[in-house]
């Protein structure tokens, strides 16, 4: 149920590795969550139109959401686990991606025709 989604404007063609990048941060979402690696989702969108502090050099914005595990101090080590992987792999300078932290209910995450909440009782 983790889901992170990075919207980059970071061209496809730079992107070197683009499954490496995607299984690089399935596993650190997983470590990070404590979460099972089967139930990540990561999804990278390049080629966007973003420019941030007036300039369209690579940036980003990320969207983290997970049932549990979230709050002031897990939402810090998430950060500090996730912003070096997407500084490395896509080259987005960790001052120029917010990162945005969603903790979901289990009623508000579907999976397999059904709700969280009713799959873990």
């Amino acid at each position: 149920m983790p889901h992170l989604r990075v919207e980059t404007n970071v061209k496809a063609a730079d992107i070197k590795d683009l499954p490496g990048t995607l299984k690089k941060l399935s596993e650190a979402m997983a470590a990070t969550t404590g979460k099972p690696e089967s139930y990540i989702m990561v999804h990278i969108v390049p080629d966007q139109a973003l420019m941030f502090g007036g300039s369209d050099k690579p940036c980003a914005n990320a969207y983290f959401m997970c049932i549990g595990k979230m709050g002031v101090e897990e939402n810090k080590t998430h950060a500090a686990n996730l912003y070096p992987l997407i500084e490395e792999n896509l080259g987005v300078p960790s001052d120029r991606m917010y990162m945005f932290f969603q903790e979901a209910q289990r009623s508000e995450v579907g999976f397999k025709a059904t709700t969280f909440h009713e799959l873990i009782k």
